[in-house]
């Protein structure tokens, strides 16, 4: 029970689990329990010695060790029982020649045999190579000596060089078969860049556009806006600003949020009214960089409190914060009553289908001169090119106080999403419980949305969403961003049914293709206007799934998979992330050295591949073979037909078959020779291979392939492979 309302239930999960030793940050208060108290807490658990890995020399060597031991025992027994026949074959124990013995009691036979055994062991103890075992120990540490001071394995940019702990594993590095790594921050910097968006079918690239009259300078300060703010602030560097979007964002308001309905004829031809798709196309651009301010789990965090504490301990807001706490309350009051703002129409007069002609406001497009720089907050100038309809002057102040703003985020994506929002002006501003405040450029201020429900990622839906209230009409929306093929699965009717919509569908995906081409990662962007008696069903549903004792994840799963449906799409976006320095050569020098490379990631597969050729996993003259199937019988079929393909080319190659696996049609020097192959395989088919009847099939398939490839795989099957590798295959495997 929690709270003044003994009767509601709080579901405790993990999130609401605090392990021994962490530290609460940005909390005020908490009420808590303690369970799973004891020494099988994690933290003590953790303190445990860790697993002794042996290496496969030192597994050999004691296996040879023991094989010496066996060889001791056996020369030293039957050395004894010689010694026993040998004294018995003497009738009185002084003709025995060269053994005195001191009484008649000491000669016998069998005490002088079991005696001799153990003489023996300590005169054929050399058999055993302890000398071995510190020579291995010398040479070991002379090698993670050169190991950690070796020159070439030194990163000049952060100043660290290699650091070996594992003293007993190093030898194993020069005897690896197949290499299984990940690509996010194993193989890339995991440093996420805005790159690309398509909104609404309407492709956004930023980069710069090179003209040759203009100079460097004046295309960075046309096209680039953070230049002064470092990496940790809240806006992204040298994020190249595309003038049509930055002009829709600066009037963005809780009016130009409102959702307006748009009549389409009957025969899904063109819209009735250009201006209402104009409209609704300027009002997608604004849901979508809303959407990528606050559909995430970002926490903002900004420089040490500036509290003042009187004498007698109530705490003061600081003259800044001050500020922006009355400018907020203003806003609201004008919001909440019925204020004469011009720009704000009451409540009770904004409904779903307002005429687009009395809400669009007029859109006066900034100039981006030199005279504009975060470092002095934009303030001052008369063409600062900030300037918003309604707050010309705020923006420069805003702006100042996003360079004190740090995001903090789990995933990069998340925060490469949230940093170009806020580069835009749609800056994430506070997230507590319950509620997310938002800087609106067309408002002036931030705006404080209640978030009812976050929807956390996982790898079957590959979606995440969030579901928050509008502060002046009290529409529910329901944002979600995820995999392109998770997302626009779940698109309304009205995307197949009219050409139009249809027409939106198919530019996007184009875009997406392009996007993977490029190397980029994508992520689709949509949102839903919830009904509130739905959204009431739905919400009764999704108490009793976070408070069920038993499958409390698989039913939240299935109540999200419930709202997940009927999207608005919204667009794509195209984050790149790029190699580490050195990843191309290192892995052509692993494939030159004869060990297989396998890439494991959940990338979709256009954008694997193209990652696949940059960093010289795949070559121009490998064959590749795709493996996509739909079910498990098309991927046996797809294994056989590709196993027997391979046998045939291997016999006699044949150029229409490589040239058909390939989809070129250049010409294929040296296809007589022999060939080498990569594999590509998307999660869903992978799902189908793992399983027992076919392992084994996709087992030889890998095994004549070069280089693998799997997209779209989630953590469980890239465990899954690792493993059926190692099981089947008894190489020696290295997973990164």
């Amino acid at each position: 029970k929690h709270g003044p309302d003994r009767k509601k239930k709080v579901p405790l999960n993990k999130d609401n689990l605090l392990l021994r030793g962490c530290t609460i940050r940005n909390t005020d208060f908490i009420e808590g329990m303690v369970v799973y108290g004891g020494h099988e807490t994690k933290a003590m658990l953790n303190n445990r010695s860790p697993r002794y890995k042996r290496s496969k020399l030192e597994r050999r060597i004691n296996r040879d060790v023991i094989y010496c031991v066996v060889l001791l025992l056996l020369m030293c027994f039957l050395s004894a029982i010689m010694s026993a026949v040998w004294l018995g074959a003497f009738e009185d124990s002084t003709i025995v020649p060269f053994i005195p013995f001191e009484s008649e009691e000491w000669y016998n036979p069998y005490f002088q045999g079991f005696v001799v055994f153990f003489t023996y062991i300590i005169l054929f103890q050399t058999v055993i190579p302890l000398a071995l075992y510190v020579s291995i120990e010398l040479v070991k540490l002379g090698q993670v000596f050169f190991i950690n001071y070796d020159l070439d394995l030194y990163y000049e940019k952060c100043d660290k060089r290699m650091e070996c702990r594992a003293l007993n594993i190093t030898e194993d590095l020069g005897q690896i078969d197949y290499i299984f790594s990940d690509k996010t921050g194993t193989l890339t910097e995991n440093e996420m860049e805005f790159k690309s968006c398509t909104i609404w079918g309407t492709d956004y690239p930023h980069a710069p556009e090179f003209d040759e009259n203009i100079d460097d300078s004046e295309t960075d300060s046309r096209y680039s806006i953070g230049t002064n703010i470092s990496k940790s602030s809240s806006t992204m560097e040298n994020l190249k600003i595309e003038p049509g979007l930055f002009r829709e964002v600066m009037t963005m308001s809780l009016r130009s949020l409102t959702n307006v309905e748009v009549t389409v004829d009957s025969s899904g031809g063109r819209s009735t009214n250009y201006n209402e798709m104009e409209y609704q196309k300027s009002q997608k651009i604004q849901d979508f960089f809303l959407l990528m301010a606050i559909c995430n789990t970002v926490v903002v965090t900004t420089h040490a409190h500036e509290d003042l504490m009187d004498e007698s301990g109530i705490v003061h807001l600081s003259p800044e914060e001050e500020k922006q706490e009355k400018r907020l309350s203003k806003l609201n009051g004008k919001r909440n009553g019925n204020g004469n703002n011009p720009h704000l129409p009451p409540i009770n007069n904004i409904s779903s289908k307002v005429p687009v002609d009395s809400l669009k406001k007029p859109i006066h497009p900034p100039k981006l001169t030199d005279s504009w720089s975060f470092a002095n907050g934009g303030s001052g100038g008369r063409d600062s090119p900030l300037r918003t309809p309604s707050e010309g002057s705020l923006a420069g102040s805003v702006y100042s106080d996003m360079a004190k703003i740090r995001f903090e985020a789990e995933s990069p994506d998340e925060l490469a999403l949230v940093r170009a929002a806020a580069t835009y002006g749609c800056c994430l501003k506070k997230r507590s419980h319950g509620k997310v405040t938002v800087h609106l450029p067309g408002e002036g201020a931030e705006v404080e949305f209640d978030l009812l429900h976050i929807l956390s990622f996982d790898s079957t839906r590959k979606r995440m969403s969030v579901i928050v209230k509008h502060p002046m009409t009290k529409e529910i929306i329901l944002l979600t961003k995820g995999a392109d093929s998770q997302v626009l699965s779940v698109l309304d009717k009205k995307y197949k049914e009219n050409e139009e919509y249809k027409k939106i569908v198919e530019d996007t995906e184009d875009h997406l293709y392009n996007y993977a081409l490029q190397g980029l990662r994508t992520l689709c962007m949509a949102k839903r206007i919830l009904h509130k008696k739905e959204y009431k069903r739905w919400k009764k549903k999704f108490l009793e799934a976070e408070a069920a004792m038993q499958d409390r994840e698989q039913k939240i799963m299935d109540v999200a998979c419930d709202i997940e449906k009927d999207f608005e799409l919204l667009g794509a976006t195209g984050i790149e992330d790029k190699l580490q320095d050195g990843v191309p050569e290192t892995i052509k020098k692993l494939r030159d050295a004869g060990i297989n490379v396998w890439v494991l990631t959940g990338d979709k597969q256009e954008t694997a591949i193209e990652i696949a050729h940059s960093s010289q996993l795949f070559d121009e003259d490998q064959l590749m073979i795709k493996l996509n199937a739909n079910d498990k019988e098309e991927t046996e079929a797809f294994l056989d037909h590709e196993l027997g393909e391979i046998e045939k080319d291997k016999k006699q190659p044949r150029p229409s078959s490589a040239r058909r696996r390939m989809g070129s049609t250049k010409s294929l020097r040296g296809v007589t020779q022999k060939m080498e192959y990569a594999l590509v395989v998307d999660g869903k088919t992978l799902a189908f291979c793992l399983e027992k009847s076919l392992e084994k099939k996709f087992l030889r398939l890998t095994q004549m392939c070069k280089s693998v490839v799997c997209c779209r795989a989630t953590p469980i099957q890239k465990g899954l492979v690792v493993k059926l590798v190692m099981d089947n295959l008894k190489k020696l495997s290295l997973a990164i």
